[in-house]
């Protein structure tokens, strides 16, 4: 099969002319224009009994170089004794406008155990003031029996 050169020619435009409007496409797509988005992190506590029913628990400070929120919250009891109720979750943070006391806000209501086993999840939007340590109230009705333990987590975002 002969080719002319002209048809060669030809071809060779063709293909120069699609890759110079492809060229431009792929710098945008690679290049970095915009920052990333902020980081997202989970902090672990666990929980100490205040009272018979009423547990606390202390998160780390949160100490980015932005503003941060609290996006999840998830708090989890286990029990070898009677059945109970996960009556509340609160998450007690110190508002970003520096205010004296931290704000309770309530994440998730009345949960019963299964085998011992209470759950409780919410997706939120608190503001959380930089470089204070949030926490978290958990109410439990009536008094669980036996060895019972408690732990929450916070997912925030910098």
């Amino acid at each position: 099969m002969k080719t002319s050169f002209a048809a060669t020619i030809t071809s060779i435009n063709r293909y120069i002319f699609i890759l110079g409007l492809s060229l431009p496409v792929f710098a945008v797509l690679v290049s970095p224009a915009t920052p990333a988005s902020a980081a997202s992190r989970a902090f672990d506590a666990a929980c100490s009994f205040l009272s018979s029913t009423r547990l606390q628990c202390n998160f780390p400070a949160l100490t980015p170089n932005f503003n941060s929120e609290i996006h999840y919250v998830t708090a989890q009891c286990n029990s070898t004794g009677v059945a109970y109720n996960f009556q509340q979750l609160q998450i007690l943070a110190m508002p970003p406008n520096g205010g004296a006391s931290p704000v309770a806000y309530q994440v998730a209501g009345n949960r019963g155990s299964v085998s011992g086993v209470a759950n409780a999840a919410a997706i939120v939007a608190i503001p959380v003031q930089l470089n204070t340590s949030p926490s978290a109230l958990i109410d439990l009705a009536p008094a669980p029996t036996g060895t019972t333990n408690c732990t929450a987590s916070i997912s925030a975002t910098f």
